[in-house]
C-alpha cells in the first residue's frame, strides 16, 4: 500500500493501499512477454535456497478500496495476541491498530476487526504518547503514538520492534481495510521512518535470516487464496528461472520522501496497443491491490477500456528479461476487470484503475503479483555490528505451468507458450 506520509509515503497527494482479489475462477492472467531463451545467470536467485523466514499468507475479501487483501496472521506482545498484518513494499514503518480506539467507538473501525490490546502485554513500553498524524493522502489520516513490543515469528522467535498505535481513523477506506496492522518493506535503511524499527534488517541483526540472502519474495494464489512471503531466502521450486524480468530500482523522486518505494524505470505503458506513456515510473506494491497513480494515465486508461468495443490489454515495458529483450507485461481485462467481494461495492465487477495525483508513477500490487513469483533484493553492508541495506532489483518470474483460462473466452499464459489447459473453476 502506498501512503502519503508515514504508511507509504511522503508524498503530497500520494493515496495509500488499495485493494483487490481476482475472481480468479478461471480467470485470465498477465502474460510475460519475450522470455524464450535459456535464464542468463541472475544473482543466484534460481540457486539461493536457503529456507529463510516463511510467512503464511491468507487472502481476505476483494474490496473496491485499492489496498491488497493479503495479510498474515501474527501473535503481537506478551499475549500473543493474533493480528492479521500486511507485509508492505509500499510502507516504510510499522503500524497496529490498537486499544487506543476504544474509547471511540467507532474511531478505528476496519473490516479485520481485532486491535492490538497493548495493556494486556507485560512487555510492551511506551516510547513516546504524544499523539501524530500519518497522512495517507486520498485515503483520510490515521493518529499515533508510539510504542515497542515483540512480534511472534514461525519457529518461536520474537523480534523487538517500536511501531505505531492507532488511536484514530479518518477517511471511509480504512473501514475496508481487510488488516489489522501492517509491517513496512521500505526499499533501504536510509528511507526507513526514523520513529520505529527496519524489519528486515532487524531480523538480519538477530541472526535470524541470513544476510547472505537478501531476498523478499511474494507467492500467492488468488484461486485457493493462500500464499507465502519469505524473507531472506526464494524458493527456486516455485519459479521459472529462465522466464523472467529484472527491473533494476530507480528512484521515484517527483515528490520529497518517497524514495522508500520500490521503483523503477517504465519504458511504455500501452492500452490496446495505443501508447499512453513514455519514459516514467513503475512500482510494485504488495500494499496495493489494483493499478493507480499519475492522473492522466490512469483516467486515459479508464477512457479506452470503456470506449473500445472489445476491452483491450494494458501493456507496460519495462526492465530486461532473462532472454536479454526488453521485458513486457500484459494484463488482459480478465485481470483488470474485478469481483468486490465486500464492502459498499459488493457485487460489483469494477477495472482497477484509479487517478491518485502521483505524477508520472504507475503502482500496481497483487492485482499483478498474484500472477507470478515476486522478489525484492536488497544490497547488505555491515557498520557497526548492524545491517544496513540498500535498493537493488525487483523480478517477476513466471509460476511453472501455470496458464489461466479468461471467463471471456481466449487464454493467456505468464511467460514461454505452454499448452492450454482448461482449469476447473
Amino acid at each position: 500500500m502506498t501512503h502519503a506520509s508515514s504508511l507509504h509515503r511522503d508524498a503530497p497527494s500520494a493515496p495509500p493501499g488499495p485493494r483487490r482479489r481476482d475472481l480468479l475462477k478461471g480467470v485470465g492472467s498477465l502474460g510475460l512477454a519475450a522470455l524464450a531463451a535459456p535464464a542468463p545467470s541472475w544473482p543466484a536467485l534460481a540457486a539461493s535456497a536457503a529456507p529463510g523466514l516463511v510467512l503464511p499468507l491468507s487472502c481476505g475479501p476483494y474490496q473496491n478500496n485499492g489496498a491488497s487483501p493479503w495479510s498474515a496472521e501474527l501473535p503481537v506482545g506478551s499475549a500473543g495476541q493474533s493480528l492479521k498484518v500486511s507485509l508492505d513494499s509500499g510502507a516504510n514503518f510499522i503500524w497496529m491498530t490498537s486499544s487506543l480506539c476504544a474509547d471511540g467507538g467507532n474511531l478505528c473501525q476496519h473490516y479485520g476487526g481485532t486491535q492490538f490490546q497493548y495493556q494486556l502485554s507485560k512487555s510492551f513500553r511506551w516510547v513516546s504518547q504524544t499523539a501524530k498524524p500519518v497522512d495517507f493522502g486520498p485515503w483520510g489520516t490515521m493518529t499515533v503514538k508510539t510504542g515497542q513490543d515483540g512480534i511472534g515469528m514461525p519457529g518461536g522467535r520474537t523480534v523487538p520492534a517500536t511501531f505505531y498505535l492507532a488511536e484514530n481513523y479518518t477517511g471511509s477506506q480504512f473501514g475496508q481495510i481487510d488488516w489489522d496492522g501492517g509491517i513496512g518493506l521500505p526499499s533501504g535503511s536510509a528511507y526507513v521512518d526514523p520513529s520505529v524499527s527496519f524489519f528486515v534488517a532487524d531480523l538480519m541483526d538477530a541472526g535470524i535470516i541470513d544476510p547472505a540472502y537478501p531476498y523478499i519474495a511474494f507467492d500467492t494464489d488468488p484461486r485457493t487464496r493462500i500464499g507465502t512471503c519469505r524473507i531472506g531466502g526464494v524458493d527456486p521450486a516455485r519459479f521459472d528461472g529462465a522466464a523472467g524480468i529484472r527491473m533494476p530500482w530507480q528512484p521515484y523522486t517527483t515528490y520529497p520522501g518517497v524514495e522508500y518505494i520500490w521503483t523503477c524505470k517504465l519504458d511504455d505503458y500501452s492500452v490496446g496497443g495505443q501508447s499512453i506513456a513514455r519514459d516514467k515510473v513503475f512500482c510494485l506494491d504488495s500494499g496495493s491491490s489494483e493499478f493507480k497513480g499519475d492522473d492522466t494515465i490512469m483516467k486515459a486508461t479508464l477512457e479506452l477500456v470503456r470506449r473500445m468495443p472489445v476491452k483491450p490489454t494494458v501493456s507496460l515495458t519495462l526492465g530486461t528479461s532473462t532472454a536479454g529483450t526488453p521485458g513486457r507485461v500484459t494484463v488482459p481485462p480478465a485481470i483488470y476487470d474485478v469481483l468486490i467481494e465486500a464492502g459498499p461495492d459488493m457485487g460489483r465487477v469494477a477495472p482497477q484503475f484509479t487517478p491518485l495525483g502521483l505524477q508520472d508513477l504507475v503502482l500496481v500490487g497483487s492485482m499483478m503479483m498474484d500472477h507470478f513469483y515476486t522478489i525484492y533484493e536488497y544490497d547488505v553492508t555491515l557498520r557497526q555490528g548492524r545491517h544496513v541495506l540498500a535498493p537493488v532489483a525487483m523480478y517477476l518470474f513466471d509460476k511453472p505451468g501455470r496458464t489461466y483460462v479468461a471467463e471471456r473466452g481466449g487464454a493467456w499464459t505468464v511467460g514461454r507458450p505452454k499448452p492450454v489447459a482448461k482449469e476447473s473453476p
